[in-house]
């Protein structure tokens, strides 16, 4: 485990990231995020989620947009793609 920092606001929007709880299972590369939670933001007026329509149709052709996440263990940090505006609020902690 890394001694890095925990980021605690989105460097997008300011505002405060939510725990949220990852999957059990690998994700994408097949090594999972090594965390059982993530730090996403979940304002809908992140400029990352604001924009984020236009690119997921523009560069994939697809609906949907993302939201910002921050891994605490590692403070590695990306976008994680949703449908609609409520995907992923089931698993916040907070």
């Amino acid at each position: 485990m890394s001694d890095a920092p925990v980021m605690e606001v989105c460097s997008h929007c300011e505002q405060p990231l939510k725990k949220w709880r990852s999957p059990p299972f690998n994700y994408s590369d097949g090594l999972g995020f090594g965390s059982d939670f993530l730090l996403v933001c979940f304002n809908d007026d992140c400029p990352i989620y604001v924009n984020g329509w236009n690119t997921m149709f523009d560069r994939y052709g697809r609906i949907g947009s993302m939201r910002f996440w921050r891994n605490p263990r590692d403070n590695d940090s990306g976008v994680l793609p949703v449908a609609h505006k409520d995907a992923m609020r089931g698993d916040i902690e907070e």
